[in-house]
């Protein structure tokens, strides 16, 4: 069994996270009509760090779903789907953003992911805040003219642009409406504006150094993929024509294009690995000596 989502324990807390899990579980059992797996993978945003894997992992085991339970994080089955569990890297960008690895000899690497006060840069988040704060700095008159000053105020039904400043601060805005941002930030870049459109080519030239940094670490040269996944990568070609420019000049040879599979079958093949399946390039056998 495998299973692939959003919810975060680093942001929303075990509890919840778990929760929304147990939701997704049960939707899973009730369309296969299955109650018991030898094996479940579960993968789930910002569980890098052992305390949130462990306990969600625990939580997992104690419903009997399955004899083997591991907890990864969301990017290593985006990766294992991508590359059908080979060599390469992807790309996962969306509300956030990260990238993953893995060479010939296991090792595998992680760039970015480190949630919006710190990094997610080329994800939804960032390209919202990015047009926020662009249309501010128009509005102050200390930059460019930008079309954003009134897309913003349509899109979040302002009066003015000053009272962004409420809507931020005051009522709050998550996460995933700050990304919602996005589109419109497409749409003026589709119309010529210019603070828009660089916004949206640094965000792919952020997204791209996350690719290459992956790449340097993992020491990977020649022919290996590197696959995109994510709402991001299809906003605007301004995107991935960065992406494309920043790794190629990096990894010349590296074959850019979309996952193999979603995030999810990625699930599901780890959990075959976990019980001893051997998966070359999506394709799965069972090792002598394995159930």
């Amino acid at each position: 069994m495998g299973a692939a989502g959003p919810s975060n324990p680093l942001t929303v807390g075990v509890e919840a996270a778990w929760d929304a899990i147990a939701e997704a579980i049960e939707a899973a059992v009730r369309r296969c009509g299955v109650h018991r797996f030898k094996a479940a993978c579960l993968a789930v945003a910002g569980v890098e760090r052992p305390y949130g894997r462990e306990a969600l992992r625990r939580k997992a085991a104690a419903t009997g779903i399955a004899e083997r339970v591991i907890v990864v994080p969301d990017g290593v089955a985006a990766l294992a789907g991508a590359t059908g569990c080979g060599v390469g890297v992807v790309v996962v960008a969306g509300t956030g953003s990260i990238a993953y690895g893995v060479n010939a000899e296991g090792e595998t690497s992680r760039a970015g992911g480190w949630g919006w006060i710190l990094g997610d840069e080329g994800s939804g988040y960032d390209i919202g805040r990015r047009a926020m704060a662009a249309a501010l700095r128009s509005y102050d008159g200390r930059s460019e003219k930008t079309m954003l000053v009134d897309r913003l105020k349509t899109e979040l039904g302002l009066g003015d642009l000053s009272e962004l400043i409420d809507r931020l601060y005051v009522t709050g805005m998550k996460s995933h409406e700050v990304a919602a941002l996005a589109p419109i930030v497409a749409e003026a870049a589709d119309e010529g504006d210019e603070v828009a459109a660089r916004i949206l080519t640094e965000a792919g030239e952020e997204l791209g150094r996350a690719a290459v940094a992956v790449i340097r670490r993992l020491r990977l040269r020649g022919r290996f993929t590197a696959a995109l996944t994510g709402g991001i990568f299809q906003l605007s070609e301004l995107i991935r024509s960065a992406f494309f420019e920043t790794v190629r000049r990096a990894s010349p040879e590296c074959s850019i294009k979309p996952p193999r599979f979603e995030p999810a079958v990625g699930a599901v093949l780890l959990a075959l690995q976990e019980v001893g399946a051997e998966v070359v390039a999506g394709s799965t056998r069972m090792k002598a000596g394995t159930a």
